[in-house]
């Protein structure tokens, strides 16, 4: 039986981790690798961006690290093997649930059960992953501070993948199993998550400041200029008006915080040449203040504070 995202079809390979490995390195792609010994048991490495990335043993429900060495030595008891491409935001909720602990699981049969839920969960302020699967469905969905986050919402369906969310009785399921997850502060799957909501809200509250400074047609201007330094990293992270829009899979903090910082010096770099140093020195520290503590941390853990940002 496939454990992830099951209505996706399998590349059409020889059923052979090792093409698989061959496939998503000279494709540079992200992916999944999947073998499954039974309904209750599965090995799972993620590729990203070409390179082989975790694994995990997955056991009634429980997932453990293991190495890459170990789950290419697994062949006894392996029924099936299948690869999968995965979109970016696909890999990093995966990983996500992995690295996380299952909190509770219940079924939902209505449409006004969800949305109870949901009115709950925004009451709770609940931050954390909602997995949600049927015989149509599975996905993931990512709550921040009782918000949930559009950019961190996918599901397979048997027409592929989705990032809106579909209605229960959309695709002829008339029950949803979902789990929810409580995430380690530890986990770096956790704390990447935490840095890039701090990191996006930052982005916004800066350009929305910006903006009211030097008008739309300069904003525009300076997100053009930007994206276009970002290209050749291929970064999936994209600036729209006063938004950033990250759904690139960072599996390492380190790199997320490569790609901010390089964001962030060269969006300062803009600012000044238009404003001047002691305006965006201002803009930064003013907008920076703005940000929740926890997120505010993770920005201050790795030095994207507003004084790396300004001459």
């Amino acid at each position: 039986m496939k454990y992830f995202f099951r209505q996706i079809e399998d590349i059409p390979l020889d059923h052979s981790p090792v093409s698989a490995e061959v496939y998503f390195r000279g494709e540079n792609a992200t992916g999944l690798i999947e073998k499954q010994f039974n309904a209750d048991r599965v090995a799972a490495l993620l590729f990203i961006s070409g390179t082989p990335g975790m694994a995990y043993l997955i056991e009634a429900s429980q997932s453990k690290s293991i190495s890459l060495a170990e789950f290419s030595s697994f062949a006894d008891g392996v029924s099936h093997t299948r690869a999968i491409n995965l979109p970016d935001v696909a890999g990093r909720l995966m990983l996500l649930a992995l690295e996380s602990k299952v909190n509770d699981k219940f079924t939902i049969t209505t449409e006004e059960a969800w949305d109870k839920k949901i009115s709950r969960w925004k009451q709770e302020q609940r931050s954390g992953l909602v997995e949600v699967k049927s015989k149509n469905l599975h996905g993931f969905i990512f709550f921040w501070q009782g918000e949930l986050q559009k950019l961190d919402l996918i599901f397979s369906t048997p027409q592929g993948f989705v990032s809106g969310f579909p209605k229960l009785n959309a695709l002829d399921d008339s029950a949803w199993d979902v789990t929810t997850y409580v995430h380690s502060a530890s986990a770096q799957a956790y704390q990447c998550t935490v840095l890039r909501q701090g990191a996006m809200y930052w982005c916004h509250k800066i350009l929305v400041r910006y903006q009211e400074m030097v008008g739309q047609k300069l904003l525009k201007m300076m997100d053009r200029e930007l994206n276009r330094q970002m290209q050749p990293w291929h970064w999936n992270i994209n600036l729209n008006e006063n938004d950033m829009l990250d759904t690139h899979f960072f599996p390492y903090l380190m790199d997320e915080a490569h790609a901010y910082r390089a964001l962030f010096m060269a969006m300062g770099a803009q600012m000044n040449f238009v404003i001047g140093n002691n305006l965006t020195q201002r803009l930064l520290s003013e907008t920076f203040e703005q940000i929740r503590p926890d997120e505010r941390a993770a920005l201050q853990s790795q030095r994207l504070i507003p004084a790396a940002f300004s001459e």
